[in-house]
């Protein structure tokens, strides 16, 4: 089930939509009235401690190589004791990747 409702997220008009299914906890996303990008997602998951809200705050949206999407170069992200903070310089889509990146590793020797 959806159901949609302006609100405001530091100063800005937001469309919250958030979807639930029966029995499950609901999941809130925050789309920007102006640009109609993705602001925010609020999602709980249940704990043996109660239920617990992960925040993912989303900005500096960029276009990603003349390819027509924009991409959020900045990603917060908050739970009940922390938060991440993801910063991107650049975005290649579709970019080739030496295949020696994914080579295994060379096995750990502890140090004497």
């Amino acid at each position: 089930q959806w159901q949609a409702m302006p609100t405001t997220i530091d100063d800005r008009d937001v469309q919250l939509l958030q979807g639930s299914n029966p029995g499950e906890l609901p999941v809130n996303f925050y789309f920007d009235e102006q640009t109609g990008l993705l602001v925010r997602m609020l999602r709980w998951s249940r704990t043996t401690v109660g239920t617990v809200p992960t925040q993912i705050d989303y900005s500096d949206y960029r276009e990603v190589a003349g390819a027509g999407v924009r991409m959020p170069f900045r990603v917060t992200v908050r739970w009940t004791n922390g938060q991440n903070a993801i910063e991107l310089t650049d975005v290649r889509p579709n970019a080739v990747v030496d295949a020696a990146r994914f080579a295994r590793p060379a096995p750990f020797k502890a140090k004497n």
